[in-house]
C-alpha cells in the first residue's frame, strides 16, 4: 500500500458484541441461501429452541432470562454459524465496484475475515468509504451486526481524511498501528518485531516470576512452559514471518532455565531437557526450533498443490518463475534475493541454514524444477520445455522414486508426446549425473517436501517438522550413558540404551514418579563425589553408609555399596515372587531398566514401577547409614498402587488397572506385606 503512493487505508474492524447479535431469523435465511438442507436447518433451529439464562450474582440466581438472539460463544459450531452470517456482508463488499481494493498482480484484495475480526484494504478511500458505510448500515439492519466505533481501527497511506470523512466515520484517524486478531500491524513494518516481541517478553517474565512462587516440581514447570509460554509464543512465530536474533532465544531460555531449577544452578543441560522423552529427555520445547518449523511450514504450503490461499498466491507469484524452483538452488536464491518480499526472505533463510548445517546440498537437488534448473542447459535454449510446464512437469523428485520414471509413465501421465522423447533421454541423463542421489533418509526436511508436491501432507505440520529438526540435531544423552559405562566399567549396546531411555516414560502415570525415575537415570542426585568437588572437603568425599568407600559417585551410591548388595538382593527376589519373572542381578537391568524385550507388557510395566519403588526406598533414606528395607519398599508400592487405582477410576479405566496390578493384589493377599 505504501509502495504504490496512492490514497488507501487499511481498517480493522470491531464487532459491538458480535457474536451475541447474530439474530436467528437472517442466519437460518443465510444458510437457506447458501444452500444447506432442511433437516439440516432443523437441527440448528433445534439446538436455538427457546433457549433461556440466569445470572449469578454475588452467589445468587437470578430468575430466567429468555434469549432471543446470538451464537453461544464456546459453542464448537457457533464460529462456522458466524462464518455464514458473515459471508453476504463480506460477497457484498467483494462485489461493489465502487469499493475499490488493494490490486497486485492482476487480483483484488479487499477483505479478510477470521471468525468476527475483518481487516479491510481499501483505495480511493474518499468513495470507497461512503460506499462501505452504506454496506455496513443496511447489513446491520438486516442481520443485528454493529460496529464498534471506538475500538475499530485505520491507518492511511498517502491520505489525509477530509472533514466529511471524519464526521462519517468517527474512529481514531491518528493510529501509527491496527491490531487484527492479537498481532500489531504498524505503519512502517520494520517495527513489527519490536512492537509485539518486546510486550510478550516483557509479560513471559512477570508471569514467570510470578509463578516461580508456586510449589512445583521439575516435571509440573516444564508441563506449565508447553502449556502457558510455548502457545502465545508459536502463535507470533506462525503469524510473523520476520527475523528473530539467536540473543532473543538465548533471553528466553534463561528466563525458562532460571524457573526450572528455581533460580539455582542446573544439574541437567538445557538441551538434554530438550530431547524427545524416548531420547531421555523431558521434551521441554526448544523455542528455537518451533520457530524454524513454523516458518518452514510455508515451504511445505507453496510445494502442496491441494492447498489455496491469497498469502500463497502472493508468494509464489513474486519472480517471473514459480517460487518453489528456489528450494532446490541457493545460487539461484542468492540471484534473487532482493527481488524477494521481507516476509518470505525468512523461510528461505531458514530452509539454506539448516540444509547446509544438516549438510544437505546433494538432496536438494531434487527440488529443482526441469524448466529452471540452469545447470540443465537443454531447457534453457530448447523452447519445447516450456510445454512441459504447462503440463504440470515440476521438479525433478515429483518425477522420480529410485531413479526417473521410464517415458511411458510420464507421457500417460503429463500428457507428452511421442517427439518429446528425445527430450526425456536429456532430462534423464541429466538426472543421473547430477541430480540423483544414494541418500534413502526417511527423515530430514527433503522428504517432507517431497510429501507436499504430493499433497501427502495434511495435518499438524509443525508438530513434524519440529519432530525433524530436533531428530536431526547431533544431541543425546550418549554423555550420560558414557559416565554410567566408566564408573561402572561396563559397556551399555545402543539398542540397551535406546531401551532405558523409553523405559523412563512408560512404567507410570503420574508425573511425579515419572520424575523420580528420570531423575536416577540422568544422574540427577549429587553424591558424595560431586559434593568433594563442590566443596572441597576431604570428608565430604566418604560414602554416608561407613563402608570406607572414597569418592562415592552415583554407581556407589545407588547399586555397589556392599551395605545395600542385601537390599537389592531381596528386590530381584520380591520380584521374582510378584510376576513371575526372575531378572538378572545386573545394575542395566535393576537399576537403570533394560528390561528384557521377553518380558510381556503388562509385566514389564509393573516391573518398572516395581524398580522404581526401589530406587525411592533408598533415596528415603538418603544419608543415613542403614539400607533399606523390603517393609520401606513394600510401603512406597502401596503409596503408588493407590494413586494409579485413583487414577484409573476417574479416567474410567479400572478394566486396564486391575490387569497390570493383578499380580501385585495378589502378592500382598498371601501376606507379603
Amino acid at each position: 500500500m505504501d509502495k504504490t503512493q496512492r490514497e488507501s487505508i487499511a481498517l480493522s474492524l470491531d464487532a459491538e458484541k458480535a457474536f451475541d447479535s447474530v439474530r436467528w431469523d437472517y442466519l437460518f435465511w443465510a444458510m437457506e441461501r447458501f444452500g444447506f438442507g432442511d433437516p439440516f436447518i432443523q437441527l440448528i433451529k433445534n439446538l436455538y429452541y427457546l433457549p433461556s439464562a440466569r445470572i449469578k450474582i454475588n452467589g445468587s440466581l437470578t430468575g430466567v432470562v429468555d434469549l432471543q438472539r446470538g451464537c453461544r460463544q464456546g459453542c464448537p459450531l457457533s464460529p462456522a454459524l458466524f462464518a455464514l452470517f458473515i459471508e453476504p456482508l463480506a460477497q457484498a463488499i467483494r462485489e461493489d465496484e465502487q469499493i475499490k481494493g488493494i490490486w497486485i498482480r492482476n487480483t483484488e484484495y479487499k477483505i479478510g475475515l477470521y471468525a468476527d475480526d475483518i481487516l479491510l484494504t481499501l483505495t480511493d478511500p474518499e468513495r470507497s468509504l461512503p460506499k462501505l458505510w452504506l454496506k455496513m448500515q443496511m447489513f446491520g439492519e438486516l442481520s443485528g451486526y454493529k460496529i464498534n466505533i471506538q475500538k475499530t481501527q485505520s491507518i492511511t497511506y498517502n491520505y489525509v481524511p477530509t472533514t466529511k470523512i471524519k464526521s462519517m466515520s468517527k474512529f481514531n484517524w491518528n493510529n501509527k498501528i491496527i491490531k487484527y486478531l492479537g498481532i500489531k500491524i504498524p505503519k512502517t513494518l520494520t517495527e513489527i518485531y519490536e512492537l509485539n516481541y518486546s510486550p510478550i517478553t516483557r509479560e513471559l517474565k512477570e508471569n514467570i516470576q510470578r509463578w516461580s512462587l508456586l510449589p512445583l516440581d521439575l516435571y509440573n514447570r516444564i508441563d506449565l512452559i508447553k502449556m502457558n509460554i510455548l502457545p502465545p509464543l508459536l502463535f507470533l512465530f506462525q503469524s510473523i514471518p520476520v527475523h528473530i536474533p539467536v540473543k532473543q532465544f538465548a533471553l528466553w531460555n534463561r528466563m525458562i532455565s532460571g524457573f526450572i531449577w528455581k533460580g539455582r544452578k542446573p544439574r541437567v543441560r538445557y538441551i538434554t531437557l530438550q530431547l524427545p522423552r524416548e531420547r531421555g529427555g523431558l521434551s521441554l520445547p526448544n523455542l528455537e526450533n518451533y520457530f524454524k518449523a513454523a516458518q518452514l511450514r510455508y515451504l511445505i504450503y507453496w510445494c502442496d498443490p491441494s492447498y489455496e490461499a491469497k498469502w500463497k498466491y502472493l508468494d509464489v507469484t513474486q519472480l517471473k518463475v514459480p517460487l518453489q524452483t528456489i528450494l532446490g538452488d541457493k545460487k539461484l536464491y542468492l540471484e534473487q534475493k532482493n527481488n524477494l518480499n521481507e516476509w518470505t526472505k525468512t523461510p528461505l533463510k531458514i530452509w539454506f541454514d539448516e540444509c547446509e548445517s544438516l549438510k544437505s546440498g546433494a538432496s536438494i537437488k531434487q527440488l529443482r524444477w526441469v524448466t529452471h534448473d540452469k545447470e540443465f542447459i537443454p531447457a534453457q535454449t530448447d523452447r519445447r520445455y516450456t510445454t512441459w510446464l504447462i503440463r504440470g512437469i515440476g521438479p525433478f523428485c515429483s518425477l522420480s522414486g529410485k531413479g526417473l520414471h521410464r517415458f511411458e509413465k510420464l507421457r500417460d501421465t503429463y500428457g507428452l508426446e511421442n517427439q518429446d522423447f528425445f527430450r526425456y533421454l536429456q532430462v534423464r541423463s541429466y538426472f543421473n549425473s547430477n541430480i540423483r542421489t544414494t541418500e534413502e533418509n526417511s527423515e530430514g526436511l527433503v522428504p517432507l517436501i517431497k510429501e507436499a508436491y504430493e499433497g501427502q501432507i495434511k495435518n499438524k505440520l509443525i508438530a513434524k517438522l519440529y519432530r525433524n529438526l530436533q531428530s536431526l540435531k547431533d544431541q543425546s544423552t550418549d554423555y550420560i550413558k558414557i559416565k554410567w559405562e566408566m564408573e561402572a566399567k561396563i559397556n551399555i549396546s545402543e539398542d540397551s540404551w535406546l531401551n532405558i531411555c523409553r523405559t523412563q516414560m512408560e512404567s507410570i502415570s503420574s508425573g511425579y514418579w515419572r520424575e523420580f525415575i528420570w531423575k536416577n537415570f540422568i544422574r540427577f542426585f549429587i553424591t558424595p563425589k560431586i559434593k568433594y568437588k563442590q566443596k572441597g572437603q576431604p570428608t565430604d568425599g566418604y560414602c554416608w553408609r561407613n563402608c570406607g568407600e572414597n569418592m562415592a559417585d552415583h554407581f556407589h551410591i545407588f547399586w555397589k555399596c556392599p551395605i545395600i548388595q542385601p537390599y537389592w538382593n531381596e528386590m530381584v527376589e520380591s520380584i521374582y515372587l510378584v510376576t513371575g519373572f526372575k531378572l538378572n542381578l545386573d545394575f542395566c537391568t535393576v537399576y537403570l531398566g533394560d528390561i528384557p524385550s521377553t518380558v510381556p507388557l503388562k509385566d514389564k510395566y509393573l516391573i518398572n514401577i516395581l524398580l522404581g519403588a526401589g530406587k525411592k526406598a533408598l533415596t528415603r533414606k538418603w544419608l543415613e547409614k542403614e539400607p533399606p528395607t523390603k517393609k520401606d519398599w513394600i510401603g512406597i508400592m502401596e503409596e503408588i498402587y493407590r494413586m494409579e487405582k485413583l487414577t484409573s477410576l476417574l479416567n474410567l479405566k479400572m478394566d486396564q488397572f486391575y490387569k497390570n496390578w493383578r499380580k501385585w493384589e495378589r502378592f500382598v493377599e498371601e501376606g507379603n506385606s
